[in-house]
């Protein structure tokens, strides 16, 4: 009997559980400003200009003017979703590889504490960078801009918080999980004797 011996993916859980959260993160937003109205809606956040700022570091250019008002470019909206859910996953994955007490398990309270920190990312980095200075000052909305990223954050925390305990663990692709099942023949050959 030939033994077939296949490769198994290894997903690392900040993978799934990194999309899970900012798919928390979205449904959230899309609710809020629904709800909300304007409230929880600006176009300084879009993804649209998420996408031309990725562009622009790709290009070496780390600071902007006001980046609202620069042309847009080709491509920014799919750069952008991929910016925001490769950051996504990246901080997830940071989550997963931070020490932990007792159990060593990630938590609920702790991805949501995570998630808020995150916050500090495009209040500190970000923003600056797009021309709105430290934490939307410069803005002309930077109550606003601030509020949607707090509860943007505490979403993607939410979400990590729920998917990361979950997923920690159950990341091997459906193949490997076709060979720890018996295969039919084995198993017709173990009762067979």
């Amino acid at each position: 009997m030939r033994v077939r011996h296949t490769r198994s993916i290894r997903v690392p859980a900040g993978v799934p559980a990194g999309v899970l959260a900012t798919i928390t993160m979205d449904v959230t937003m899309v609710a809020a400003s629904s709800l909300g109205g304007s409230a929880f809606t600006s176009k300084r956040t879009d993804v649209d200009v998420i996408g031309r700022w990725a562009a622009g570091l790709l290009r070496g250019r780390w600071r902007h003017g006001d980046i609202t008002i620069e042309p847009a470019r080709r491509g920014e909206v799919g750069l952008g979703l991929l910016t925001h859910y490769s950051t996504g996953i990246i901080l997830t994955q940071a989550f997963l590889l931070l020490p932990r007490r007792g159990d060593g398990r990630p938590s609920f309270p702790g991805g949501t504490a995570f998630g808020i920190a995150t916050a500090a990312l495009p209040l500190l980095l970000m923003f600056p960078s797009m021309g709105y200075g430290s934490f939307g000052l410069r803005s002309g909305e930077a109550a606003r801009i601030n509020r949607i990223m707090l509860l943007g954050h505490t979403a993607f925390g939410v979400g990590i918080g729920l998917w990361a305990p979950r997923l920690r663990g159950r990341t091997r692709s459906a193949r490997h999980a076709s060979e720890l099942a018996p295969s039919t023949d084995r198993t017709t050959a173990i009762i067979a004797r």
